[in-house]
């Protein structure tokens, strides 16, 4: 009788553990407008402002927090004579406060890091200079839940670089999500 308790509880505990996390994972694409802060040494050279896409892929482990990956790509852009262009990957911790009676709406606090490469071409010469950099990411937004599956969100990240190429993007990101 007694190993058959200790059995049944030691069952329970292990029952128990597996409900406290629950994945639900997610995709997603965003649209964003990046606005570069006082760059450094290519002052003038680059645009004060990008636009770009990203795709997310991402799982809650709970209604509390979230881990997201992301890829980045922006819109080719030009300024005088000179083109230039930038791209990113990623990953990114949530913390999730969920609002409302049925959870619809999300606060969202974020924070990441992020490999960025910068990529500058001028017309008059042939080549192109590309520069990588890490970027530590820290953003807040909304998300709003239209349905179980069906999510849209805003979002403000601030990314400041290691190295001192550009000294740092604030981005605002508006996207879908569909969670699975």
């Amino acid at each position: 009788m007694k190993k058959t308790l200790l059995l049944a509880g030691v069952a329970s505990v292990f029952a128990f553990s597996a409900q406290a996390i629950e994945f639900t994972p997610y995709v997603g694409a965003d649209y964003n407008v990046n606005f570069t802060n006082k760059a450094s040494f290519l002052d003038g050279k680059i645009p004060g402002k990008y636009h770009s896409g990203s795709i997310v892929a991402g799982t809650k482990v709970s209604p509390y927090a979230a881990v997201e990956a992301f890829g980045e790509l922006s819109r080719h852009a030009w300024k005088k004579s000179v083109h230039s262009e930038y791209g990113a990957y990623g990953v990114d911790a949530f913390g999730i406060l969920p609002l409302g009676c049925y959870g619809e709406w999300e606060v969202l606090g974020t924070a990441g890091i992020g490999r960025y490469r910068f990529e500058r071409k001028d017309k008059n010469f042939s080549g192109s200079k590309t520069f990588h950099v890490w970027g530590y990411r820290l953003g807040a937004g909304v998300q709003y839940n239209i349905t179980e599956n069906w999510g849209v969100r805003a979002m403000y990240r601030h990314v400041a670089f290691v190295n001192k190429v550009v000294r740092g993007f604030d981005t605002l990101s508006f996207g879908v999500r569909y969670a699975f």
